[in-house]
């Protein structure tokens, strides 16, 4: 694949603005960093279609023989997208890429590992190398230098751990409640025997109630009242009667007789015989209150025993049905504790994806790791002129150089020796990576730590050997003076 024009009508900052590229070596020049930038995003952008942003464009390229021009315009109200064959007039489905984030078989993934070079990131030294390492790690076992796996697998752990911890806390919590119910279940129980003693007791002294030989029974009460009351009224008639027998024989005698001691003793003999038949009566009444009080004593208490019992029975109701309740609770927690929390199928996922991933990284290294190692020891003489002989990586990923001397590790290399190692990685990557299509590889400010003879030969290495499309994004005129005194054809493009 090569980059043959784009036509920026409006991205960014930059408006009107046609760039041409030949199909080797280019050198787009621009003291203005946001420019560069700018260039490069509007590249990506109608390769993949991206709408995070409105802008409208054309991009020419040569792709497997064949010339293609890929237009977008997102500022219409319905963003446009034509991906036109211009050999055959064939119209592809632009807006396919946008949604697969393909084009023409390049993923962003390829096109930021093998496509867009940038230079490394880091203060010191040590940065830099740690750098280098991750990102070899990064190709070896997934094929994107902008995974880490290390840091992956740790968040996966720390993940887990934190589920782990949570799974922890809800068991405990869950048999803490468990507990808690089987206590308030015990207690329960108690009550409800508790209850039930009283309400047998008050059973039993209702049954006495009813047989206690002092009061004869409710029945019988009520049959000696009944007799007090007839003896009451009997006495109060045989009070009459004396009354008026005594004052009926008194006149009488007092009339007839003409005398009137007869009829006073027969007066005095009535009123004694009416004090006593009065005395009766009361004691006649005063039994029949007591025995009044009595039946009422006896269904106070009776009623206050049936009112007891009635009120043990609600109480047992409620208790009982307290304890189904949590009898309930209870064997449906046990029931659950037989389910996985969500947390462990968390956790049984995370074991699955940390899995995967070490079969997949196992996979990935076995199918590119040597051949990317072999691909990067190629690049690395090349892009040194033959000053590195042999790049090697161990078990652990740990980059050595083979000088021709000496073997030495990547900490103990020069800095500028790490800069020509991150290129060669990145270049062999891309030829792994981008399989038959030689795809255009763009540096972006890649070559500013190299001096003139490593730039020249790196240079030289990659239009003489890697057949790619090569763009040159720089801000140092150095670079292409440089350039340009090796007599290698430039197509300088100054912004």
């Amino acid at each position: 694949m090569k980059i043959k024009q784009i036509e920026i009508k409006d991205f960014g900052s930059i408006y009107r603005q046609t760039i041409a590229f030949s199909p080797d070596m280019n050198v787009l020049y621009t003291e203005k960093e946001r420019t560069r930038r700018e260039i490069q995003a509007f590249i990506e952008s109608m390769l993949f279609g991206r709408t995070d942003v409105p802008y409208a464009g054309v991009l020419w390229f040569e792709s497997g023989g064949r010339n293609y021009r890929l237009t977008r315009d997102l500022h219409r109200e319905e963003p446009y997208s034509e991906l036109l064959c211009e050999e055959s007039g064939e119209l592809l489905d632009a807006d396919h890429i946008s949604e697969e984030k393909m084009a023409l078989g390049i993923s962003e993934a390829v096109y930021e590992n093998a496509i867009c070079i940038s230079p490394l990131k880091g203060n010191t030294g040590a940065e830099i190398v740690r750098e280098v390492q991750k990102q070899m790690t990064g190709f070896q076992t997934t094929g994107d230098c902008s995974v880490d796996l290390g840091k992956t697998s740790q968040r996966i752990k720390m993940t887990r751990k934190g589920y782990q911890v949570q799974v922890e806390r809800r068991k405990k919590a869950d048999q803490l409640a468990k507990e808690k119910i089987s206590a308030q279940i015990k207690s329960i129980r108690r009550e409800i025997r508790d209850t039930e003693d009283q309400k047998n007791q008050l059973g039993e002294q209702e049954d006495a109630l009813r047989m206690n030989e002092e009061s004869n029974g409710y029945h019988l009460l009520d049959e000696r009242i009944g007799a007090l009351e007839t003896r009451n009224q009997a006495q109060i008639a045989g009070m009459c009667v004396t009354a008026f027998l005594a004052l009926a024989g008194a006149l009488l005698l007092a009339l007839e007789a003409g005398s009137t001691i007869p009829a006073v003793l027969v007066g005095i003999s009535g009123i004694l015989a009416f004090i006593a038949e009065l005395n009766f009566e009361m004691r006649t009444v005063r039994e029949l209150e007591k025995r009044k009080r009595m039946k009422s004593r006896w269904i106070t208490r009776q009623n206050k025993l049936e009112g007891g019992r009635s009120s043990l029975d609600e109480e047992l109701r409620e208790k009982n049905m307290e304890l189904s309740n949590l009898t309930e609770e209870l064997r449906e927690m046990e029931e659950y504790a037989y389910l996985p929390l969500m947390e462990e199928v968390e956790i049984d996922a995370l074991n699955l994806a940390m899995d995967t991933i070490d079969k997949l990284s196992e996979q990935m290294y076995r199918q590119t790791g040597n051949r990317l190692v072999r691909t990067m020891s190629e690049t690395l003489s090349g892009i040194t002129g033959g000053t590195c002989h042999e790049l090697m990586v161990d078990d652990e990923f740990h980059i050595s150089v083979d000088t021709g001397k000496e073997v030495l590790p990547i900490e103990n290399l020069r800095l500028i020796m790490v800069e020509q190692i991150y290129l060669a990685m990145r270049l062999a990557a891309g030829e792994l990576l981008c399989g038959a299509e030689k795809l255009p590889v763009i540096f972006d400010e890649m070559f500013c730590a190299f001096d003139p003879e490593r730039l020249k030969a790196a240079v030289l290495w990659l239009t003489g050997s890697s057949g790619r499309q090569v763009i040159i994004s720089t801000s140092k005129k150095q670079e292409l003076d440089v350039l340009q005194k090796t007599g290698i054809s430039v197509n300088e493009i100054s912004l």
